[in-house]
């Protein structure tokens, strides 16, 4: 065998044995989570609660989010939260706590307003909880889900695509695709079928931000576990290097520019200081993988795209000491760094465990394509070294050789712990500055500044809520939104067995002007029926940790029982027929007694449920990515709402037409 390709391939097994247990192996050792929310995006007044404060600020884009923080969006305003393969979408004037975000357990509160929790994948044994004034939902299946916090004793929880399980005093119910039900009261509560609600504005923004996701490019090089992955898409491009594998490039970035200089740092726990980037693109890759000169240019290198990344404040290298490197500016001390090369060892400035060294670093180099044997061999031995060490402050990297080093940028260390921007803040160094400067020996295990008496971070005033913590119904009980109040260790692993949704009564008195009572049998979905699969193209593969979707079981006791056959299709009539006359007291017949032909690639579950206003064709949701191939699949088209009769247009059920193929998405959205 060739000594090189085995070498290679030597590393390559050694990278990859602490993948699958990664969350496991650094919740031994008390390590900071692996993963971290990011505010993601806004519209209009976003304002920020950070957990252990009592003071509103202002919301910074990508600003790293943690268990505790609160966001609250003002009127006609809009913020997106992500967290891993779940993004909760939030509308104007809604109110949403981050209650306890850890490997394992998402606990997200709502106290006002209305969100769509979007969720791509679960990871196996993870779990996903909504609390809202009066109720606890699980989300139990990937899928679609809005949720509205209409006061503390009104809720609404609809099921465009999943199922969720939905807890109160008195009320442990099961509700499935293409339901919907309101929660009224408190002790005791009262669980209602309603119809689902017309699509708003919320959900069409939500349906157009699946599309944007769901048709990423930048997912074949990334992981879908870290958040952003498809903001990349709009603001730069990939290209496969030879040495180094898939690289991504940033577009239109000024002279001059290097990683880590336009943005400010701020004080984060566990983390401690913490880099935030302005830029729209600026999460995953400050966060996740490395930066090199590649080409000319600054390139931004992945992890391994089939595993979950541990996250990072910012994978940089500090020199010096605590308090700065004193040089001749001014007589100040400075607070200097530099980006990590592709492979370069990142030891971090907090508290860890060499574990946690060695998986940080494992799930962000994708060893797996780096050609170049040198780089490849230092990266082992450092691999091996946080094998040997029992304290992070016995690793040592005096020997490492680091490309990026006479690209290192200085502030001020009092504008460092201040939060200043640093472009604005930079220290111009001459070139003996800048040799002291690559000369001094790189910070190991020790942060680069004391930490900060209150968060960097703008102060907001007049903010339309409270600074009062809300109290939310958890399986539990009533509890403060706050992570003391909701301990991550308390969360329900096995929840008792629900009432199934058959079982579900209508509403006998809606809780919002939207809202109408519906029967069981007229808002239940039909049972969908089951496309062909189809083949998933290469290097587009979802992580290995999560799950595809699952299907909905179908309700008991259909309105009209299913063919006993789906492989065959009804024959078309014959051209030369004219369409028999419509027979308006005839019920129409089931939409899945027929097979709709299957799109390119498997199509997400779709809220076809919901009934569409009179005026207005109803759209569908987008696609799922073609990894997915077992998920719950769409009705077809011609599905009509479960109280209207059959339509002057419709045929005859002995003479139905064919349906015809999927159309793309977006000529199916509602005006």
């Amino acid at each position: 065998m060739n000594p090189r390709r085995k070498f290679l391939g030597r590393a390559a097994f050694i990278a990859a044995i602490p993948l699958l247990f990664t969350t496991t192996l650094l919740a031994q050792y008390d390590d900071p989570p692996a993963r971290v929310a990011r505010m993601a995006y806004m519209q209009g007044v976003v304002s920020l609660q950070p957990a252990g404060f009592d003071s509103w600020n202002e919301a910074p884009p990508n600003y790293p989010m943690i268990s505790g923080d609160r966001i609250y969006t003002d009127q006609n305003a809009r913020a997106i939260i992500q967290n891993g393969s779940t993004d909760v979408r939030l509308w104007g004037q809604t109110d949403v706590t981050l209650t306890n975000l850890t490997d394992q357990y998402e606990q997200i509160g709502i106290a006002q307003g209305s969100i769509r929790v979007r969720v791509y994948g679960i990871i196996p044994g993870n779990t996903i909880e909504v609390d809202t004034p009066n109720a606890a939902v699980f989300i139990q299946q990937p899928g679609d889900y809005r949720i509205n916090a209409y006061n503390p004793q009104a809720s609404l929880v609809a099921v465009n695509a999943g199922s969720v399980q939905i807890t109160a005093p008195g009320v442990n119910q099961q509700v499935d695709k293409g339901l919907a039900v309101q929660i009224a009261g408190n002790n005791p509560v009262e669980l209602g079928l309603v119809g689902m609600p017309y699509f708003d504005d919320l959900d069409r923004w939500s349906i157009d931000r699946d599309h944007h996701v769901l048709n990423s490019v930048s997912a074949r090089y990334v992981s879908r576990e870290i958040p952003g992955y498809d903001d990349l898409d709009d603001y730069g491009d990939w290209n496969v290097t030879p040495d180094y594998g898939p690289v991504w490039y940033p577009r239109a970035m000024p002279v001059g520019w290097q990683p880590y200089t336009i943005g400010h740092w701020a004080y984060i726990r566990p983390w401690g200081y913490t880099w935030v980037d302005d830029a729209p693109w600026g999460y995953a890759p400050f966060h996740y993988g490395r930066w090199a000169i590649i080409g000319g240019r600054w390139g931004w290198a992945p992890g391994p795209p089939a595993v979950v990344p541990v996250y990072s404040p910012a994978l940089v290298a500090f020199v010096g000491g605590p308090g700065g490197v004193a040089v001749a500016v001014g007589g100040a001390g400075v607070a200097a760094w530099f980006p990590l090369g592709i492979a370069e060892p990142y030891v971090p400035w907090y508290h860890c465990s060499p574990n946690y060294v060695r998986t940080v670093n494992v799930t962000n180099i994708n060893v797996t394509v780096i050609k170049n044997v040198t780089v490849v061999n230092n990266y082992n031995v450092f691999i091996n070294n946080t094998r040997t060490v029992t304290n992070v402050n016995q690793i040592h990297v005096t020997n490492v050789n680091y490309v990026n080093r006479a690209h290192v940028y200085a502030v001020p260390a009092n504008a460092f712990a201040s939060g200043a921007r640093v472009q604005q803040a930079a220290v111009r160094l001459n070139e003996q500055q800048r040799q002291q400067l690559a000369a001094a020996p790189v910070v190991v295990a020790r942060p680069p500044a004391p930490e900060p008496a209150r968060p960097l971070l703008q102060p907001r005033p007049a903010v339309a809520r409270p600074v009062a913590r809300p109290a939310l119904m958890t399986p539990h009980g009533v509890a403060p939104a706050t992570p003391a109040a909701n301990k991550a260790n308390l969360r329900p692993v096995v929840l008792p067995k629900p009432q199934p949704a058959a079982m579900i009564k209508p509403a006998a008195k809606p809780v919002a002007p939207n809202l109408k009572p519906a029967t069981p049998a007229a808002n239940r979905p039909a049972t969908p029926t089951q496309p062909a699969k189809s083949t998933p193209p290469a290097n587009n593969a979802r992580p290995t940790t999560t799950t595809p979707e699952t299907r909905p079981k179908p309700p008991a006791q259909p309105v009209k029982p299913v063919p006993p056959a789906n492989n065959t299709r009804p024959a078309p009539p014959p051209e030369t027929h004219p369409k028999p006359a419509p027979q308006p007291t005839k019920p129409t017949p089931p939409a899945n007694n027929t097979r709709p032909t299957q799109p390119a690639n498997n199509a997400h579950p779709t809220p076809e449920a919901r009934p569409a206003p009179p005026t207005q064709a109803h759209p569908l949701q987008p696609a799922r990515p073609e990894t997915q191939p077992n998920n719950a699949h769409p009705a077809p088209q011609q599905q009509a709402h479960p109280q209207t009769k059959a339509s002057p247009n419709q045929p005859k059920a002995e003479e139905k037409k064919k349906p015809e193929e999927t159309k793309p998405e977006e000529e199916k959205k509602p005006e």
